[in-house]
């Protein structure tokens, strides 16, 4: 197959050269390394970076979540307040299925 294409003969004669010469081996080798090591290096910031924006965003949503959350169980009370329903206000807070069924009631 070398024979049959110029550059993969020429690929081949290169590499017979560097084979038989340590010192330009030995330096291939360090160039390569040097190579690996750079990009393992990129990709390792660039994860960490991911990783940082990832929790970023989990923790703004987490924010988004408990201002909602806020938001609905306060139209809730003020929902019950305003028909005089002081007592579900009272159960509501101490139980989250009576809670949930308000919710659903009140359509929040």
């Amino acid at each position: 197959m070398a024979q049959t294409d110029e550059y993969i003969g020429e690929a081949c004669e290169t590499l017979k050269k560097l084979s038989a010469d340590e010192r330009k081996r030995l330096e291939y080798e360090a160039r390569e390394k040097a190579l690996r090591d750079y990009n393992s290096q990129v990709k390792s910031y660039y994860d960490r970076g991911l990783a940082a924006g990832q929790e970023a965003g989990r923790a703004e949503g987490r924010a988004e979540g408990r201002a909602e959350g806020r938001g609905r169980i306060n139209a809730l009370i003020l929902k019950l307040a305003e028909l005089g329903r002081m007592e579900d206000i009272t159960r509501a807070a101490a139980d989250s299925a009576y809670q949930e069924r308000l919710l659903r009631e009140f359509h929040l």
